[in-house]
């Protein structure tokens, strides 16, 4: 053994670090390769490569670091450590299987069969190192050996063999991409992986395994003066740098890629410039014409604001009328006319521009567009007058609205259209055109005055209905309040006289009685039971007369408001009927209504009530009071024995209570609603508009106690139940 030879055996730890480095290196460097995306299967098949290069550096490490401890401590691996550095020998030989079969294979195969080829070459290396292990004793240095042998001979060479094949074919692709430079490289990494298994696998360590007894490390050291991890280690540096060469044929596809994707890109942008360039006008006149829409909505917007505003309708036709003359270019006067079509006259109701407005003056601007507009209003059709005379009908159903005033030879001078609500003309628009102006009346023109004829038609219904309401409210409201007021008058009335007249006079007569009874006393008389039973009848007709009396006026609707009086009432309607449960619930808040509608709400309570208790035999009733921002809903139910709700309502004599609360709740332009059948109980419900006219400021201290509080309760059982 020469100098260099010793030389290189007592520096053997920096072979093994550097032998494990490159197979690191290129382990690292191919798993990063393979993220990249790539046309080539071989981006996939080099990501098994890495695994066996970061494996098999792992390997090597290893062994650095058991010869690195023998030689400084002198303590031998043990067979575990042994068997687990054999276990990541054999599985980094077994990627390298499997890249070279995956790559030979293609992307279209499957991928079942290349695993059970790497598994089978594994389950040989694992059955001969088991039988040398039964031969020899697991822990045995042989079988350790032996073990080490087996994976270079079964896994290690067949790997690199098939890895350098395989590798040649791959650069016969990378030739047909018209990248020679690479598969020049990948022609040197096989080479490298074919020395790597070849030359480097064959002289291993001394086993009982033939013919590693001949040709091991040894021989190879004896032969060629180097020890044989220096010429793995050697192979693998030429396999790691002719491979991060040949990788960078991902770089060179990815920049075609993105040469084509760049020429796609400018022919694509090349084509869209010639759109554009010829689409140029066509977005220009798109653009003219939703400019000129944007101005047309912009002006029903105006109109619309003008129309609702809270002004009299003639202002706001006037005010209305004066906008669109301003921003229609082809008027410069106009008037709006109301009546029916029977009117001989109709009334103009707001006009702008004419200088003479007198009808009577014949052949003026004005007495001319009023005749047109008079026309318009009578047929309910559109008119154009042409500076001819000619006075031409529009169709403004047709899909080319006021076509024929367009297609005239002699110029519009003069339009109207028929303001219509509910299929009825109400009125017409009129509009004349400046002097001057020798222009056909567009198309768009006359489509945007039919839009603005529909809405000042919309507008006067609207305002008409409105005006109704309020005449029908005031009225209903009148009503209400003299009939409520007749009614509880009436009430008042006959409380004063139950109370002056019949309840003095039964208070005489307890008088009388008491007085006759003392006296009786005073003589020694025995008392009759005659005469206990009238003073009996007295007191009950006294306590009958009360009630009587609280029944028809309750001071307490009108101190404390609806809810508490309601309350106060069902608090008595259950004391008088013990023997039916009541539960009272109240949704909401609610302020104090004027007298006359809490009074009708309480009378539709107080009857539905009594007809329960006369006529329903009902165990149970439910009373609720929901009260909303708009609206104030009064529901009563009972499990009585029910009636044909619609036999009854729609018989001659429903029965007056049901009487009572209908036309308390017409009086209070509400909704009765009521479901019964017959053993199934009744549901009366009673939905009431509520509006700021009904409210009454709430009075002081009315928010304190249950008994004094009109505001919100929910879900509370008045009395008993």
């Amino acid at each position: 053994m020469n100098a260099v030879s010793q030389a290189l055996i007592a520096n053997l730890l920096l072979v093994y670090f550097f032998y494990g480095l490159a197979f690191y290196t290129l382990g690292v460097a191919l798993a990063l390769a393979s993220r990249q995306e790539s046309e080539f299967h071989f981006v996939e098949a080099i990501r098994p490569l890495s695994a066996f290069g970061l494996l098999h550096a792992t390997h090597e490490w290893i062994e650095m670091f058991q010869q690195f401890r023998l030689r400084s401590t002198g303590v031998a691996p043990a067979a575990a450590e042994e068997w687990l550095r054999l276990a990541v020998l054999a599985w980094s030989f077994a990627m390298l299987v499997y890249f070279a079969v995956l790559l030979l294979v293609g992307p279209a195969a499957r991928r079942w069969p290349v695993v059970a080829v790497v598994v089978a070459v594994l389950v040989l290396w694992a059955g001969a190192s088991a039988a040398a292990g039964r031969v020899y004793g697991f822990a045995a240095p042989e079988t350790l050996a032996a073990a080490d042998v087996l994976a270079r001979y079964v896994l290690g060479i067949p790997g690199a063999l098939l890895g350098c094949w395989a590798l040649m074919v791959q650069q016969r692709t990378f030739r047909r991409f018209d990248m020679p430079q690479f598969g020049q490289d990948l022609v040197w990494s096989a080479t490298a992986l074919f020395l790597y298994g070849a030359v480097g696998q064959i002289f291993v360590r001394t086993s009982p395994i033939p013919p590693s007894g001949v040709l091991n490390s040894g021989l190879f050291l004896l032969w060629f003066g180097i020890p044989i991890q220096l010429f793995r280690g050697l192979t693998a540096l030429v396999l790691t740098f002719s491979m991060l060469r040949a990788l960078q044929a991902f770089g060179v596809e990815n920049q075609r890629r993105l040469d084509a994707a760049m020429q796609t890109q400018l022919a694509a942008q090349e084509r869209a410039l010639t759109i554009e360039r010829q689409s140029l006008q066509e977005t220009e006149r798109l653009n003219q014409e939703l400019h000129a829409r944007a101005r047309e909505l912009a002006l029903l917007l105006d109109l619309s604001n003008l129309l609702a505003a809270p002004v009299g309708l003639s202002s706001r036709l006037e005010q209305a009328l004066r906008q669109v003359v301003q921003n229609l270019g082809f008027a410069d006067a106009g008037m709006v006319l109301l009546g029916a079509p029977t009117d001989v006259a109709p009334a103009v109701a707001a006009q702008t521009g004419f200088a003479m407005q007198n009808p009577l003056v014949p052949g003026g601007r004005y007495a001319l567009a009023w005749e047109l507009g008079r026309r318009a209003l009578q047929s309910g059709r559109a008119l154009c007058r042409h500076a001819d005379d000619t006075v031409i009908e529009i169709d403004l159903d047709a899909v080319l609205v006021g076509k024929e005033c367009w297609q005239h030879i002699s110029p519009t001078v003069t339009i109207a259209l028929p303001l219509a609500a509910q299929q009825d003309a109400i009125g017409a628009i009129v509009l004349a055109r400046a002097k001057g102006v020798t222009q056909p009346l567009g198309l768009a023109d006359v489509r945007l005055l039919s839009g603005i004829a529909q809405q000042m038609g919309l507008s006067i219904e609207n305002a008409r209905l409105y005006q109704d309401a309020q005449r029908r409210e005031r009225v209903l409201g009148e009503l209400l309040y003299q009939v409520v007021g007749a009614q509880e008058a009436e009430r008042q009335r006959i409380a004063r006289d139950l109370h002056d007249a019949t309840g003095q006079s039964l208070s005489a007569i307890g008088l009388g009685l008491r007085g006759l009874e003392n006296a009786l006393a005073e003589h020694g008389l025995p008392h009759s039971a005659q005469l206990r039973a009238i003073q009996s009848f007295a007191n009950d007709a006294m306590v009958e007369l009360r009630r009587i009396i609280e029944d028809l006026r309750p001071p307490q609707l009108d101190e404390l408001g609806l809810v508490p009086a309601l309350r106060w009432y069902i608090r008595t309607f259950q004391a008088r009927y013990p023997e039916i449960a009541l539960r009272f619930d109240v949704q909401g808040e609610m302020a104090r209504l004027l007298p006359e509608y809490e009074t009708l709400l309480f009378r539709i309570v107080q009857e539905a009530l009594t007809n329960i208790a006369k006529h329903a035999d009902a165990s149970n009733i439910e009373v609720g009071l929901d009260i909303a921002p708009e609206e104030l809903v009064i529901y009563i139910s009972d499990d009585g024995i029910g009636f044909d709700a619609e036999a009854v309502m729609g018989g001659r004599s429903p029965g007056w209570g049901l009487v009572g609360i209908r036309e308390r709740t017409q009086l209070l332009g509400g909704e009765l609603q009521i479901r019964s059948q017959p053993g199934r109980g009744t549901d009366i419900t009673v939905r009431m508009p509520v509006r700021p006219s009904m409210a009454q400021p709430a009075p002081a201290g009315t928010h304190a106690t249950e008994e004094g509080e009109n505001g919100k309760r929910a879900d509370s059982p008045a009395v008993g139940g």
